[in-house]
This record gives structure tokens, C-alpha cells and sequence, in this order.
């Protein structure tokens, strides 16, 4: 991410405080902006030129998104409004926005757990992985097999979400997509996420003791998600981000037969 970027994205928190009442029907307006916008590298290539005028690309913006509503559009012409080191990086932020905005208007659900979970489940089905992810499929099927596959398991803020993401990989493998948008959903409701693997199911009262330690260690507020997997045997695997803590009984037979070669 250029310094230029890193400065600009600071506009997306200004946008969204500028439409406090704005709701999941923004965010699906945002998407949508995203979506069109991209499929005009012309408007594109305007919207995050640092030569222009800032209003003269606000002005272009809101031109060119006429047909979405007010909220979606102001954030749009404010975030062009900035200055970006490429062009892409103003999608990346109209996508955050839009996530932000989905989290804003989840009234209490678990976004963040009901999109990793749904990453996980893709994750363990290459049938799925490949129907979601492969190069070949249209975007609506693809939208269309998430509806079909969450319709009642999942709120209207993650399917909104999700229908976006499938649309628009940008080059990034499904399970990269999911994970980071699972990331990303969290960090817009303050917290970070913390995938807890064990062999069983850990009680609520221990998880919430995790939790406690976890927060301690790493100074932030964290929402964890717990994995069963067999495999491991015993012991636990936490990944926080980049980092990964592996306690597994299967990670140390693994660090045994490398040692005995």
C-alpha cells in the first residue's frame, strides 16, 4: 500500500461519519458502485488520476453513479475526493466502506463467524471451491449458489457481502477472498479474529478464558472462532493474522519425524 493510499484511506471513516443514517441498502449501492466502476477503466483511471481537481472528480463520480442513492454517491465523490497512490486502491476502500456499512447494519450478528465459517466450509469441498472460485463460472451463478447455500443461515448483512465478493475476486483465490473479508468484518466492528482449532469442541466458559489471555497478550479486543478438527489430536492451534500459535499434538509428531529425518 503507497504512503499516498495509507493517508487516503482515512477518508473512508469521514464518509461514513457524514452518513449516519446510511444502511445495508447503501452498502448494496456501494457494491454496486465498485462494480460498475471497475468495468469502465476509463472512469476508473479518472477517479484515482492525482492530477485532476479533487471536485472535478467528485463531480465525475456522482455523474457516473447517478442511478444509485444519495449515500452510496456522497461516499463515492468523497473518497475520490482523495488522493491515491493507484487507481485500484479507491475500489479496495468503496468495498471497505461498503463492508463497514453491512457491519453498521447487522443489528448484533456474528458477520465475521458466519463468513469464516462459510470459508471453512468452501475450504473442505473443492467441488464448491472450484464453483466459486474457478475463472469459468458467471458471476450471478456464482451469487446465486451463495443465496442457495446460506438463504436462512446466514443475515442479510453477510450475504450482501458475499454476493459481492464472489462477483469481483480480483485475482484472489476464494479462500484468501473469505479470510480477509472475515478479517476485515471484524476489524470494522473493532475487534480482530482469532481462529481457535481443537480436536473437540472447547466449552464456552474455557473459550472465554482463551479469549481473556489471548486480549491480555496481544492489547486488543479479539472475537474467536472455534475449529473442530480431529486431525490435530490434542492441544490447540490459535491464529491471530499472520500469527499462529501451534500447540497440536499433530504439529509436534510432525516436528518429531522431521527431527528423526
Amino acid at each position: 500500500m503507497g504512503s499516498a493510499t495509507s493517508q487516503a484511506r482515512a477518508g473512508i471513516d469521514e464518509a461514513l461519519l457524514r452518513q449516519p443514517q446510511a444502511g445495508l441498502d447503501d452498502a448494496r449501492d456501494l457494491f454496486r458502485a465498485s462494480r460498475a466502476i471497475e468495468r469502465s477503466p476509463q472512469v476508473l483511471a479518472s477517479l484515482g488520476d492525482a492530477v485532476s481537481p479533487p471536485d472535478a472528480r467528485a463531480a465525475l463520480a456522482e455523474r457516473v453513479l447517478g442511478e444509485l442513492g444519495s449515500a452510496a454517491k456522497a461516499i463515492v465523490a468523497h473518497l475520490a475526493r482523495q488522493r491515491w497512490s493507484d487507481a485500484d486502491d479507491i475500489l479496495a476502500a468503496i468495498d471497505d466502506a461498503g463492508i463497514r456499512l453491512a457491519v453498521r447494519a447487522s443489528g448484533g450478528a456474528d458477520v465475521a463467524g458466519e463468513i469464516a465459517s462459510f470459508a471453512r466450509i468452501v475450504g473442505s469441498d473443492p467441488q464448491l471451491e472450484l464453483a466459486l472460485g474457478g475463472v469459468l463460472g458467471k458471476a450471478d451463478d456464482k451469487a446465486a449458489l451463495v443465496q442457495r447455500l446460506l438463504a436462512g443461515r446466514a443475515s442479510e448483512p453477510t450475504l450482501t457481502i458475499l454476493d459481492h465478493l464472489v462477483r469481483v475476486p480480483r485475482g484472489r483465490r476464494i479462500g484468501q477472498l473469505l479470510r480477509g473479508a472475515a478479517t476485515e468484518v471484524a476489524a470494522a466492528a473493532g475487534r480482530s479474529l482469532a481462529t481457535v482449532t481443537s480436536a473437540r469442541e472447547i466449552p464456552s466458559a474455557q473459550l472465554d478464558r482463551l479469549r481473556v489471555g489471548l486480549e491480555r497478550q496481544y492489547g486488543r479486543t479479539l472475537q474467536l472462532q472455534q475449529v473442530v478438527d480431529p486431525a490435530v489430536i490434542g492441544g490447540l492451534r490459535v491464529a491471530i493474522g499472520d500469527d499462529v500459535i501451534d500447540g497440536t499434538v499433530r504439529s509436534k509428531f510432525t516436528d518429531l519425524r522431521l527431527q528423526l529425518g
